[in-house]
């Protein structure tokens, strides 16, 4: 079922793949998890929240790039990228645990 909607969902030019690749890489370092672990945590978010993938994958990479809220499509995304991952992009004077 995911695999049918996933092509569909994904925007594959070069700078699109880049930015995939690098939130999937951000998951596997955050949860010590598969690629294909990733992968699927990075969809269930995407279809859970009502996104594309890609808007997805674009807000994780911002966020963990420490960037500020940017204007729509993506806002909507960064949202619930802060609500799903926000913990581990706490600001630097904060203790991570």
């Amino acid at each position: 079922m995911t695999t049918d909607w996933v092509p569909a969902q994904l925007c594959l030019d070069m700078e699109g793949r880049r930015i995939f690749d690098t939130a999937l890489g951000i998951l596997i370092g955050l949860r010590r998890c598969s690629s294909d672990a990733a992968f699927h945590e990075l969809l269930g978010t995407a279809q859970r929240h009502g996104f594309p993938a890609f808007p997805m994958a674009w807000a994780l990479v911002h966020l963990a790039g420490g960037g500020a809220e940017s204007a729509q499509p993506f806002s909507a995304a960064q949202s619930a990228a802060r609500r799903e991952w926000g913990q581990f992009f706490a600001p630097s004077g904060a203790s991570t645990g």
